[in-house]
Parts: structure tokens; C-alpha cells; sequence
């Protein structure tokens, strides 16, 4: 075993440990968990607005968000399909696993949502620019046809998962930073959709633009974006190394 980090193999089962954990969690901490973690996504959004004109700046703040959730603590609905490792191997049933993502998603949400409600009650979108331009950014999100939303949620999670991955990998605080960055830039510097940022763009934006509805957010965005999520992050990167290291 390095003394720097895990080896591919190592980590897989580093991650299989840590769905173990996660479904043993309660269901107030696993709320409380996820809760924070929408929260840490919705100020990494906030810095993204904030950078807006620059596509690399906006980018390499965003990243933020998951590092707190991997150096603090948090549950994440992306990074948590990761947890088919550990159903594939029998550690975990489906029905625990299913639970587990389903609350984590709704406490993401609330996440967001808190995040929402006191950026606007601290006046951080009292500037027009920045309120029309959300309100842009999420009548994009909500014009992209389903398997558009769906394509962009895989990819978008394909790195995610694998930003949880490398983050696992590294022992050191540094590393876990580092491992966080790179491909948490890289799916925003694309344009990927991560359903649990969109928990906090859309609803701001709707504060804006009442034409944007709660149904119209699940529908045109969330559904399908969380399922692409799920395939990129729950199936592709797991099954595959499953197949490799445990199979």
C-alpha cells in the first residue's frame, strides 16, 4: 500500500466502506448530512454566478462546494451513486441503497433552497445584472430537450463520481483539494448538468421569472438530469470498475 495514497483497487473498496457507513447512518443525520451538502453546493453556484464573465475563473471556483463536503462532511446525491460499488458487491441491498439516495436528494434540495432564501434575503441579487442573468442561465438549463438534460447529466457525473474517486484516493488534505478540482472544473468549464447545483439555480430564478415552476424545474430539468446523474456516477464508473477490480 503507498504511503501517499490508495491504489485504484484500494479506493474501491475505501468506497465500498464508506456505503456500508453511509446507509447505517440515521435517518436525522443522513438529512442533517445532506442538508449541509446542498448547502456547500449552492455557495460554490453562488461563486460561479459571481465570476460569470470569466468561463475559467467560474469554473475553477465552482469546486469549492465539494471540497467542503469532502473535508467537512456531507451527503451528496451525485457522489453517492457511487455507493453501486458496494451493491454490487452485496454490502449494501437495494432497498437500503435506494432509501439512502432518495433522502440524500431531498435534503440536497433543502440545501439549496436555505442557500437560496438568504442570498436573496441578504440582497446578493439586488444587482439586476446578476438576477437577469441567473434567470437566463436557467431558461437554458430548461430549454434543453430531455435527452440533451439526460447526455450532459451522464457526463457531468462521470466526473464527479471520479472527483469523489481521486479525493478518496489521496490521504493528505492537499490532495483531497487537488483531487476535488480538476474534474469538478473540467464538467463546469463544459457546460455538464449536476442536478444538485440546478436545486439552486432554478429556484432562484424563479424568484425572478415566475413563469419558472416548481413542475416545470422537475420536468424539464431535474428528472431528467438526475437520472443522467445517476447512469454516469451510479452505472458507467462503477460497473465498470467493478468488472475490473472485483470481478
Amino acid at each position: 500500500m503507498s504511503n501517499a495514497c490508495f491504489t485504484p483497487k484500494e479506493t474501491s473498496e475505501v468506497l465500498i466502506t464508506s456505503a456500508q457507513n453511509k446507509v447505517a447512518l440515521t435517518v436525522r443525520k443522513r438529512f442533517i448530512m445532506s442538508i449541509m451538502a446542498g448547502l456547500y453546493i449552492s455557495l460554490g453556484a453562488q461563486g460561479f454566478m459571481c465570476s460569470y464573465e470569466n468561463p475559467f475563473i467560474r469554473a475553477a471556483v465552482f469546486p469549492v462546494g465539494l471540497m467542503l463536503i469532502v473535508l467537512v462532511g456531507g451527503e451528496l446525491f451525485t457522489g453517492n451513486c457511487l455507493m453501486t460499488f458496494a451493491y454490487l458487491q452485496k454490502k449494501i441491498s437495494l432497498k437500503d441503497y435506494m432509501l439512502s439516495l432518495m433522502q440524500v436528494f431531498v435534503g440536497n434540495f433543502m440545501g439549496s433552497l436555505i442557500a437560496v432564501a438568504l442570498l436573496y434575503a441578504g440582497g446578493a441579487y439586488n444587482n439586476p445584472a446578476l438576477s437577469e442573468t441567473i434567470v437566463n442561465i436557467a431558461n437554458s438549463k430548461m430549454s434543453l430537450t430531455f435527452m440533451e438534460a439526460l447526455y450532459k447529466g451522464i457526463l457531468c457525473n462521470i466526473l464527479v463520481s471520479l472527483a469523489v474517486w481521486f479525493a478518496t484516493t489521496a490521504k493528505d488534505t492537499t490532495g483531497k483539494i487537488l483531487g476535488c478540482w480538476f474534474p469538478i472544473m473540467l464538467f463546469v468549464l463544459c457546460g455538464y448538468e449536476h442536478v444538485v447545483a440546478n436545486m439552486f439555480y432554478l429556484p432562484m430564478a424563479a424568484i425572478f421569472d415566475h413563469s419558472i415552476t416548481l413542475s416545470k424545474m422537475f420536468a424539464d430539468n431535474f428528472i431528467p438530469v438526475a437520472i443522467g446523474n445517476f447512469i454516469g456516477g451510479g452505472i458507467i464508473v462503477p460497473l465498470m470498475y467493478f468488472r475490473v477490480y472485483h470481478k
